[in-house]
């Protein structure tokens, strides 16, 4: 993941030069889970889904709008046991996502830190806006084979920098999100990447095919459809992917089914979204050769729509069982 921090800069010159209304906005979000694997049981707090930004937008004309926001993330839990050794990394605010660009008739124009056009395709297998659950360990995190690494397109480890360009509704519910991800200055031998995506949303479906490449990882490759069927109450979907790191000669797919239903059972809305994920992993020279199952659940419980509780449970089980994982644990999320 590439730095992140020139983003807020341009957003607060945006914000001072046009004089523009500022919304500040945000969210508390933490959760007590239990952890197991192979070296026993543990208990853990978790507070990294936590944050607050700054975005608005000012009209420079009837029909062109200058807009920002930047968006930093604060473990709050980890701040509180913060030493003057290692402040940073012990959850004080780190920018990981922002943009600064212009919106039109035409679409909108951003340069960004963040999320790119494959990455913001991960939002099918989400129930709430920030979910606990790992998925990038079923989208090619999971390998156990060191120094083995394939570009996931997952949330954090996706993001990245540079210039994007997503279309307004074209007809029929379809839309383009294409950025170009130049290379770094302080990465000599990285190349420039390209991250397109497609959407078509209907009133019972919506799908969309996203292509990578030099996104994460240099001289790497990612495809991904995912879509969502509605059935009245009830979401059933998919993502299939596919992998590759053209350095290590390595190549991934991962599958993912999941459905989404109301649950009845407290006086508030509340849903439950159930996952199943299977990938496989291997090398042109047949040294690697790896396979992952993932169970996942989520449960939130909606009493406003600024706060909500949720559960969740995960397992991760890799082929060779020294490697299988869970946790479970339930949390609350305040948003302001």
């Amino acid at each position: 993941m590439k730095t992140l921090w020139t983003i807020p800069v341009l957003v607060m010159g945006v914000a001072s030069a046009t004089q523009a209304a500022t919304t500040i906005y945000g969210s508390a979000n933490a959760n007590t889970y239990v952890y197991n694997d192979d070296g026993g049981t543990s208990l853990g707090i978790d507070g990294s889904l936590s944050h607050f930004g700054f975005r608005g937008d000012s009209a420079i004309s009837p029909s062109l709008t200058a807009i920002f926001d930047a968006r930093f993330y604060s473990d709050f839990v980890e701040a509180l046991q913060a030493d003057d050794s290692n402040q940073f990394a012990q959850g004080y605010p780190q920018v990981l996502r922002g943009h600064v660009g212009l919106e039109g008739d035409f679409g909108t124009v951003r340069i960004f830190g963040g999320p790119t056009p494959m990455t913001k395709t991960q939002s099918y297998l989400n129930l709430m806006d920030e979910d606990p659950i790992n998925f990038g360990l079923i989208l090619g995190d999971g390998i156990l084979a060191t120094p083995a690494d394939l570009p996931t397109g997952a949330k954090f480890k996706g993001y990245n920098t540079g210039i994007n360009f997503t279309s307004n509704d074209l007809g029929n519910g379809l839309s383009f999100d294409g950025a170009v991800l130049p290379a770094q200055e302080n990465d000599p031998n990285g190349e420039t990447g390209i991250s397109l995506a497609a959407t078509m949303a209907q009133q019972a479906f919506s799908v969309s095919g996203a292509f990578e490449v030099n996104g994460s990882n240099s001289n790497s490759q990612l495809f991904r459809l995912v879509g969502e069927y509605y059935l009245n109450d009830i979401i059933v979907g998919g993502l299939l992917q596919f992998a590759g790191n053209a350095d290590a000669d390595l190549n991934g797919t991962s599958f993912l089914g999941f459905a989404e239903l109301p649950l009845d059972i407290t006086p508030w809305q509340s849903r439950l979204r159930l996952t199943g994920g299977y990938a496989a992993q291997e090398d042109d020279a047949e040294t690697i050769e790896e396979s992952q199952v993932m169970l996942a659940a989520m449960h939130e419980i909606r009493f406003s729509n600024t706060v909500s509780a949720y559960n969740f449970a995960e397992m991760f089980l890799p082929e060779e069982s020294a490697g299988n994982t869970s946790r479970f644990g339930t949390g609350l999320k305040i948003g302001f």
